[in-house]
């Protein structure tokens, strides 16, 4: 891009994140995609995470600078989309999610990034804290924090107030984790 930010190279359009819950059923998700389109918005990239809820979709748009937080949320909501969580974006939500994960494994693997500093960047506002020994708990998440084991020992506690922890994120960080155990073996050996 270079050196240019995603603003002035779309002038009067800034990049936002969104994501709501919507009914796992045929044509909910076209609802909300069409309220956001009344307003403008252009979405530039989905993903979708599977809960018992529903279906949580996770949008990267880009949308007119004169609309606010809550003009998003609005068109969520009057798109049938359900908690909605909306917050400023930056180019970095460009890069897909498949190469982003890999890049953020690669750190991991060798060494320029820590299992927590990996983990921060794939999970977005997070806090990450350990503790030795076992978790205080069963490993596992809710909506706003996740254990996971430590490879090194200890367990890692990670705490984000929005949005809510998905199935699929803490597979991905668990997922981290794994290869970060995976990678001490290989050093150890």
């Amino acid at each position: 891009m270079g050196g240019l930010n995603r603003q002035q190279e779309v002038p009067g359009m800034t990049l936002w994140r969104i994501r709501a819950t919507v009914d796992d059923r045929p044509g909910f998700l076209s609802v909300l995609t069409a309220s956001l389109a009344l307003r403008k918005v252009n979405i530039l990239s989905v993903q979708v995470h599977t809960t018992e809820s529903g279906a949580v979709d996770d949008f990267l748009v880009e949308a007119p600078d004169a609309l606010t937080r809550a003009d998003l949320v609005d068109a969520v909501q009057r798109g049938r989309g359900r908690d909605p969580w909306v917050a400023p974006a930056d180019v970095r939500g460009l890069i897909d999610e498949p190469t982003r994960v890999l890049a953020l494994a690669a750190k991991v693997l060798d060494g320029s990034a820590t299992l927590e500093e990996a983990i921060a960047a794939l999970l977005g506002d997070c806090d990450i804290s350990w503790r030795a020994g076992a978790s205080t708990g069963a490993v596992g998440f809710t909506a706003t924090g996740m254990q996971l084991q430590d490879p090194a020992g200890g367990t890692l506690y990670v705490r984000r107030p929005a949005p809510a922890f998905t199935p699929a994120e803490y597979a991905r960080a668990q997922a981290l984790v794994e290869l970060a155990r995976v990678a001490a073996k290989h050093t150890a050996a």
